[in-house]
């Protein structure tokens, strides 16, 4: 498991992290987000981010998605600066490692 904490997923629940395997701060996960165009109102973006809130607190949507072996984000991610925080630091982190290997996904 490449997440930091087991996965709620019946079936996967009692595999252990690569953490609790001995493999130490290795993480790897597919994470969303939601983006806008350029340019697009301030007040667009704050409506959509609340909205975006909500959902992500929303107890059904939690289990659903913990039911396809997703963990919803509750940390600063869910704010738009965090966000951009975390794929700036994905970015940087995962670029070297791709350049080495030389493999695209195209």
């Amino acid at each position: 498991m490449t997440t930091p904490k087991r996965l709620a997923l019946p079936m996967l629940k009692d595999l252990p992290t690569l953490d609790e395997a001995g493999l130490k701060n290795f993480q790897v996960t597919i994470w969303h987000g939601l983006y806008a165009p350029k340019g697009t109102p301030a007040p667009v973006l704050k409506k959509l981010n609340d909205a975006l809130k909500v959902a992500l607190k929303d107890p059904d949507f939690i289990k659903r998605e913990e039911l396809l072996g997703a963990v919803v984000a509750t940390d600063g991610r869910i704010e738009p600066a965090g966000h951009k925080k975390f794929v700036t630091e994905e970015i940087a982190k995962w670029t070297p490692i791709i350049k080495a290997a030389g493999v695209y996904a195209d």
